[in-house]
């Protein structure tokens, strides 16, 4: 893999790969020419995009010739860096997107594509496959049902003990992440989180990187201990900060009171935000005021995704939404649509909305947030958010 943010690759890192002999190997692949549409070079680029993922991760470079010994075979090593003659970028990068988007089964999160100008006949592409914990991935195109994964010798496919290993790795995920959250919300309910918080009803953001598999991943939070205010507690006007023994917290608290809202963020990369100022009793009425917790829990996960990516945590991500203390408690919003008598009660005390997948940042957090949006208001009797317009934005009432 090149050594470098992938919008930050530039030319001179192209020829420094040449300069500098950097071989093939599992996680680098040279190639001189771009895949044609014929069904066999469909099948063997979508054999190397998977065995990427299956594996650490990796960059295919497009553009550059590879060395050949005396009898005209591959060395693994680059000759020079000519780039691709006589291409659209922009075309060509759509057309391999849409390859691998349609022919590789599940999705691979967070694959991208780039062109990089100013080699001698034209741009040379780069595509970058992180590892992925969502797959095992399958080559799917013309009924092929293949499994690649890769060594420093290039890729393989995979047996069938390979490929049950791949799987059972990826139920273990499925378990972890049910784990962790299932101890996180006894904490939190029992009051036994980093700060003590009032008896009153919580929401429970969670941002889950699918890394939580590789106990070796541990990030440097200094950044954050210098710049808190990028993590700031859910409906928090100030806050405090420190560090735990799980990783950084922020906290918003009044001297010797309960914290109101907190924000852990764990040295594996996982977010946790609770607040407990989220609902209101008006009337003799336990109210959710929907509007005001919507906008909160969005302003705030655009903020956290920010920091997710400025840490340099890859999609995907599971986003986990989870209210406790709200048995009896109906949905509210200024308006005359609804009345009291018309709003049915929420029937239990802790509701675990649906998990989201976040698969790329560019998402927006209110396309996000729909599914879970749409249960809360479900628990509560009624047929999903309304504040989502006819195009699943949110911002419009749908009356």
């Amino acid at each position: 893999m090149i050594l470098r943010d992938f919008d930050a690759i530039t030319k001179a890192d192209i020829e420094a790969l040449v300069a500098n002999a950097v071989a093939e190997g599992r996680a680098l692949e040279y190639k001189q020419q771009l895949p044609g549409n014929g069904d066999e070079d469909k099948k063997e680029f979508l054999a190397d995009v998977s065995s990427f993922a299956n594996a650490g991760g990796g960059d295919i470079v497009f553009g550059v010739v590879e060395k050949r010994d005396g009898d005209n075979k591959p060395t693994n090593l680059p000759e020079k860096a000519e780039g691709l003659a006589g291409i659209n970028a922009g075309v060509e990068i759509n057309r391999l997107d849409a390859i691998i988007q349609s022919g590789i089964e599940p999705r691979i999160p967070g694959c991208r594509i780039r062109s990089i100008d100013g080699l001698a006949s034209g741009p040379v592409l780069v595509i970058r496959i992180p590892k992925s914990w969502a797959g095992p991935h399958m080559v799917t195109f013309k009924n092929l049902s293949r499994f690649y994964s890769r060594t420093s010798a290039g890729k393989m496919q995979l047996d069938v003990g390979e490929i049950r290993s791949a799987f059972t790795a990826s139920g273990d995920l499925r378990a972890k992440i049910t784990a962790f959250r299932t101890e996180r919300l006894s904490k939190i309910i029992a009051n036994e989180g980093p700060v003590v918080l009032p008896e009153t009803p919580k929401v429970i953001l969670h941002l889950i990187p699918l890394t939580i598999l590789d106990p070796a991943t541990q990030l440097d939070l200094a950044p954050l201990n210098q710049n808190p205010a990028k993590v700031p507690p859910i409906r928090a006007t100030g806050w405090n900060h420190r560090f735990n023994l799980d990783g950084l917290l922020t906290f918003s608290q009044y001297r010797d009171q309960p914290a109101d809202s907190y924000v852990q963020v764990f040295r594996s990369g996982i977010f946790e935000a609770v607040a407990t100022n989220l609902m209101i009793q008006r009337e003799g009425q336990l109210l959710i005021p929907a509007p005001a917790l919507e906008s909160k829990l969005m302003e705030s996960l655009h903020k956290y995704l920010a920091v997710v990516k400025e840490l340099g945590i890859s999609t995907p991500l599971v986003i986990m939404l989870t209210l406790h203390g709200v048995r009896g408690y109906r949905i509210w919003f200024d308006s005359i649509w609804y009345d009291y008598a018309e709003m049915h009660a929420i029937d239990r005390d802790t509701l675990p909305l649906p998990d989201v997948l976040l698969d790329d940042f560019a998402t927006p957090v209110d396309i996000l947030l729909k599914s879970a949006f749409d249960a809360l208001w479900q628990s509560a009797g009624l047929p999903g958010c309304q504040h989502y317009n006819k195009q699943g934005r949110w911002g419009n009432l749908s009356r």
